[in-house]
């Protein structure tokens, strides 16, 4: 039976108007993922002959989006989770658990780099077989969410349309509060269109509950167990600069041509000579003036061969080192990154380069905790544990966006001394896990008990030698 799109607030209806969503934006997404990919489009040149210049031209496509992607993405790391049970130093166990679990921390990854290039991420929270967690990364080209107006953070609906050509069907999973709805049909190599979704050939999946759907766990009654993580603007980082990119490709595209054409040296011949031999067939000076090393030219009078200059190169490739700087710094990222000549520039400079990168992932940081901690509260509302599940008192625990040297951090920490507290030195300057916290700590109690212990038995031992000590010091005074 097919699908009602039309009954509003139906499942249907939100199939409707989230898979619109859903196409609309993919000619967009599939662009940007182009450029990550390092496959974008190919720079102008040629038209006459692009079958026959598609090869060169790809060889002249730089791939810097993804590194504007990976310097921040790389230090977006999440080493602990805190939670209204364990607000410790180390974090939940429980919560670092279901991380692990799921393989989170490179699961997280391709979600940060999906954010970062495209604008948008999302995971899906879900439970197996026996109620535990189950938390995937999803790529924005078949996953969308709808929000309430008022309070963007909070998720209203949401689906998941993808293609298992393995079974021969496409699905569409349509999540809404506490419920799931699953449509289905043939597979088909038409992709969803962004207006006029109308739902023909889709229908509910009978096995999954039909156009009723299945219910969520119970504590999940009013939540939609899909969470977008959104890049500032809802852009990715490249977007605004893909003409500093296109750029790029060009000049070195025109660096590449102007390199080939001039690979042998371009001549003209000045002077008059025939078109035609005394037959009256055109005469073929290209097959007459071919190079060579035992080659001879036998010239009329009058007639003198040039062999132009070759063009300066220079230009160009400071053109292109000047686009470069100027990526370097719309984008915030370290030029040592991007050009190796740049690590030869004073460790001042360096540094207020750095600190830029710095202030990029702490905005970053800061605006995926929110979600973080709504795709954590969700798990654990899956497992059944609502005493974890509280939003208000969870967080989690990142790791350092600047990263410090060794000599650095040992010198900081003999700079300090006895005036900052251990824990302090041990997270904050020489940047150790909660794990290699609570261990350097347990370390350092174990030390402090054996030096304790070491004094008091070197003072005992003192006192019982005292007499003894004394009585040989007066007898070697008399025998002396």
């Amino acid at each position: 039976m097919p699908i009602d799109v039309d009954t509003f607030e139906g499942p249907g209806w939100h199939l409707r108007r989230l898979a619109e969503k859903l196409g609309g934006r993919r000619s967009r997404l599939d662009r940007l993922d182009s450029y990550l990919r390092g496959d974008p489009p190919l720079p102008r040149g040629a038209e006459s002959a692009q079958s026959a210049f598609r090869a060169f031209q790809q060889k002249a496509r730089l791939n810097m989006a993804e590194l504007v992607v990976e310097a921040p993405r790389e230090r977006m790391k999440v080493r602990a989770f805190r939670t209204a049970v364990d607000s410790d130093e180390t974090g939940d166990d429980q919560a670092w658990s279901i991380w692990k679990a799921n393989g989170l921390t490179v699961e997280m990854a391709d979600v940060w780099q999906n954010m970062l290039a495209l604008g948008d991420a999302y995971v899906i929270v879900g439970a197996d077989d026996d109620g535990e967690p189950v938390i995937t990364g999803e790529d924005p080209r078949q996953v969308v969410t709808m929000h309430d107006p008022r309070r963007q953070s909070r998720v209203t609906s949401a689906l998941k349309m993808f293609s298992a050509p393995a079974e021969g069907v496409d699905y569409a999973y349509v999540y809404l509060p506490g419920r799931v709805h699953v449509a289905v049909r043939p597979a088909s190599a038409v992709p969803v269109v962004s207006t006029g979704f109308d739902g023909a050939g889709w229908e509910w999946d009978e096995s999954r509950g039909g156009e009723a759907g299945e219910p969520l766990p119970e504590l999940l009654a009013d939540r939609v167990p899909v969470v977008r993580f959104r890049n500032r603007r809802g852009v990715g980082e490249f977007e605004p600069h893909l003409d500093v990119l296109d750029r790029i490709n060009h000049m070195i595209l025109q660096r590449m041509v102007i390199a080939t054409a001039q690979a042998f040296k371009q001549r003209a011949i000045k002077g008059d000579l025939p078109d035609v031999d005394d037959n009256g067939d055109p005469i073929d000076y290209d097959g007459i003036f071919q190079s060579g090393p035992d080659a001879l030219w036998r010239l009329p009078e009058g007639v003198d061969i040039q062999e132009l200059g070759q063009a300066d190169l220079t230009p160009t490739l400071l053109a292109v080192r000047d686009d470069l700087q100027h990526l370097a710094a719309v984008t915030r990222t370290p030029l040592s990154m991007i050009s190796p000549d740049a690590t030869n520039q004073s460790a001042t400079g360096a540094a207020l380069i750095r600190e830029g990168l710095v202030f990029k992932v702490e905005d970053k940081q800061a605006r995926v905790d929110a979600a973080l901690i709504e795709m954590m509260s969700l798990a654990f509302l899956m497992k059944g544990d609502a005493a974890r599940a509280d939003r208000g008192r969870m967080s989690p625990e990142w790791a350092p966006a600047e990263r410090y040297g060794l000599a650095e951090k040992f010198d900081a920490v003999a700079k300090a001394g006895d005036r900052v507290p251990d824990q302090y030195l041990y997270a904050e300057v020489l940047q150790a896990t909660p794990e290699q916290v609570a261990l350097m700590t347990s370390a350092a109690r174990s030390a402090q008990v054996r030096a304790d212990r070491s004094a008091l038995v070197a003072a005992a031992a003192g006192a019982r030698l005292d007499p003894t000590v004394a009585r040989l010091s007066e007898r070697r005074g008399v025998g002396g």
